[in-house]
């Protein structure tokens, strides 16, 4: 018996043992998704305004065994570096929409202010379904401790150190370097953290690259066998009529936050964690109506993932999404958005005087209001038509180079006068203080402390207390008297420069605090353009510095005649300035000066059709969907002419003359009035 049972292990291990590992692998089944198209977005007369373009995405799924932890994040981590390389040398990246970037200093950093999108991101970090439930630590994070948290042994193992870091041969046989820099770290794990998001189910495909270039989908495929499951699948990305004045109605896409799909799985439970959903606009408005049905399919892999057989019998093809057709009329919108662009740059030009200042003391209607040239320059500044962050690169121009050096002198002395208002003895009463420090004051208290780090907390302050009154209302009290009186009433949260809560008392506290503020705003560019706003009044740095610079950073186009008129002197900053915002150079929405913005409506009498719905400044949604182009879209947001609000849908303005329809309408049909009445109404009339 013993012989026979030996005969027969030889027979199923050694001679049929290939075979049959080959037909095991051959059984191993998984169901992929196919993913459906949005439906098309039309205008009046059909033409497309909102489109599908074939493309290709990587996806990434964890398809693996691994005998332990260890060895499941090396070959993770080496097959995310391994992609990661292959898309950079083609010039492609992965798409995410991960909030931790290298900054221009190579640390850690967040693309997005403090406020509840950050918030949702550290919850999604750490594992908490709300926010709410984030430990005191965790609130609190920093970039960099949150990507120590990620790359380390409590998350994906990216690196390691001690008597757990990795071996060379480990490193190695996994296709990894033996160092990383900063951003591979960063984009392997945001790679990861992808993937993470469908732990739950572990054949889920995550998608970690979209628009991906032919020749990264031909270094995939002849790669493929040893990046462990990576796959190349057809996809589409969402394109867009290249027309600005269309983006504040159609929106634009995104992939879904959790908060979206929480709510949009109420309607249609079928949205993938990686769904592309609607983030504004009629894409937003109409996203049930344009989202496509996803289909899917049964195959059969290998033990690398690679598709051996197509199950037909199973297969359930996509559904694409229903088209939506609107009244607008595209040529009419685009016309109607030119003309309010040029209206509105003249009425901007009929306010500009060559002047400094303007004293609004005895005005008393709007029309009054004058704009000096100095605010035109100022503008470029405040909003980020010139981007003062260039100034201190490797690269930057020479006259860059002289408006830093001159910034630095204004900082130093600016730091050392806000170090005496906050640590001096006896700092005069806000009230007393010139204007120029008033506002310096006022965005350490307000823009700062309270509006953007939270550190003084609204929701602690009794505002019937007699100190704060007199800190907001009289201004009879220095800042320095107010912030350490807030400190002793608990008003201060001090998790911000104190997470640890190492200082004890209020005085320490109060040291700490001041100390953190001088470190904040010498990188803080908001208080950085304040400084350049009085620089230009004390005429330290000069409107031609300003002018020339839009050219150096490539706002302008050097080949124009204006350039060298400029540079020589020929031709005054105030001039310049007027030609090109009267050429359109230069736009209002780009100054943000009154009037900046600008709205128009047309209805088809007969059908009561909106033809035209028109809001200046509209936006480049192409850079806003597929791939986000963050830097734009950051900018967009912190833009003064407020571009992401439709002023034809939401602003709220007075109706003017439009109400008389309604109310001689209402007249006629009530008999008081009809088509030849005519009514004498006094010089007052009393209602």
């Amino acid at each position: 018996m013993s012989v026979v049972l030996v005969r027969r292990l030889f027979d199923l291990q050694i001679i049929q043992g290939e075979d049959y590992i080959s037909k095991f692998q051959a059984r191993t089944t998984k169901e992929r998704v196919l993913k459906s198209t949005r439906g098309n977005i039309l205008d009046r007369n059909g033409d497309i305004l909102a489109s599908n373009v074939l493309s290709y995405s990587l996806t990434l799924e964890d398809n693996g065994t691994y005998t332990s932890t260890r060895e499941k994040n090396l070959t993770l981590n080496g097959v995310a570096y391994q992609v990661l390389q292959i898309l950079h040398s083609n010039g492609d990246d992965i798409t995410h929409s991960f909030h931790i970037v290298v900054d221009k200093n190579g640390e850690y950093a967040f693309d997005v202010a403090e406020g509840f999108t950050l918030n949702r991101f550290r919850a999604d970090i750490y594992g908490q379904a709300l926010i709410d439930d984030l430990k005191d630590e965790q609130k609190t994070a920093t970039a960099d401790q949150m990507m120590e948290f990620l790359t380390g042994s409590e998350k994906f193992s990216i690196v390691l150190s001690g008597d757990r870091a990795y071996t060379e041969d480990e490193l190695t046989s996994h296709g990894l370097p033996l160092t990383l820099t900063k951003q591979e770290m960063l984009d392997i794990a945001t790679i990861r953290y992808e993937l993470n998001t469908n732990s739950f189910k572990k054949y889920m495909q995550v998608t970690i690259a979209t628009n991906v270039s032919e020749k990264s989908v031909a270094a995939i495929m002849e790669n493929k066998t040893g990046l462990q499951g990576i796959d190349v699948v057809e996809d589409s990305i969402r394109q867009y009529i290249d027309d600005e004045s269309m983006a504040p109605i159609l929106g634009y896409t995104g992939k879904a936050s959790s908060e979206e799909l929480t709510e949009l799985r109420k309607q249609n439970p079928d949205y993938s964690n990686d769904a592309i959903v609607g983030k504004a606009g009629i894409e937003q408005y109409m996203e049930l109506t344009l989202q496509g049905t996803d289909g899917k399919e049964t195959v059969s892999v290998d033990n690398l993932g690679k598709v051996l057989k197509i199950d037909e019998d199973t297969k359930v093809e996509p559904v694409a999404g229903d088209d939506v057709q609107l009244t607008i009329d595209t040529d009419w919108q685009s016309a109607i958005y030119q003309i309010l662009k040029q209206r509105v740059a003249g009425v901007l030009l009929t306010k500009i005087d060559a002047a400094k200042t303007f004293d609004y003391t005895y005005v008393t209607d709007a029309s009054q209001i004058r704009i000096p040239i100095y605010d035109v320059y100022n503008a470029l500044i405040s909003n980020s038509v010139i981007d003062i962050t260039k100034f201190s690169n490797e690269d930057a121009s020479d006259i860059e180079k002289n408006l830093y050096a001159k910034f630095q002198q204004k900082q130093q002395r600016v730091f050392d006068t806000i170090s005496t208002k906050l640590n001096g003895s006896n700092p005069p009463a806000y009230k007393d203080e010139d204007e120029e420090t008033q506002e310096y004051l006022s965005y350490i208290c307000n823009d700062l402390l309270r509006d953007t780090l939270g550190i003084i907390s609204k929701d602690a302050i009794d505002t019937s207390d007699a100190t704060y009154k007199a800190w907001t209302t009289d201004e009879t009290i220095s800042l320095k008297d107010y912030l350490t009186y807030a400190t002793s009433q608990g008003w201060i949260d001090i998790s911000s420069f104190s997470p640890e809560g190492e200082y004890l008392d209020s005085e320490e506290i109060y040291q700490a605090l001041t100390a953190y503020i001088i470190d904040y705003l010498s990188t803080d560019t908001g208080f950085s353009k304040l400084l350049y706003k009085y620089m230009l009044q004390e005429d330290t740095i000069s409107g031609q510095e300003i002018c020339l610079v839009l050219y150096e950073q490539g706002v302008l186009d050097k080949n124009d005649d204006d350039y060298e008129n400029l540079a020589s002197g020929a031709m005054g900053a105030y001039d310049f300035m007027i030609n090109k915002i009267y050429t359109l150079e230069i736009e209002p929405a780009q100054l943000a000066l009154m009037p900046c913005s600008a709205s128009a409506v047309v209805v088809d009498v007969k059908t009561g059709d909106v033809v035209a719905l028109v809001s200046y400044p509209g936006y480049d949604n192409n850079r806003l969907t597929n791939d986000m182009d963050t830097d734009y879209y950051a900018k967009l947001a912190l833009d003064q002419s407020s571009p992401f609000f439709n002023k034809a849908t939401q602003q709220t303005t007075a109706p003017g003359s439009t109400l008389k329809l309604l109310s001689t309408i209402a007249g006629m049909e009530e008999g008081i009035i009809d088509e030849v009445h005519i009514l004498n109404v006094p010089e007052l009339l009393t209602m």
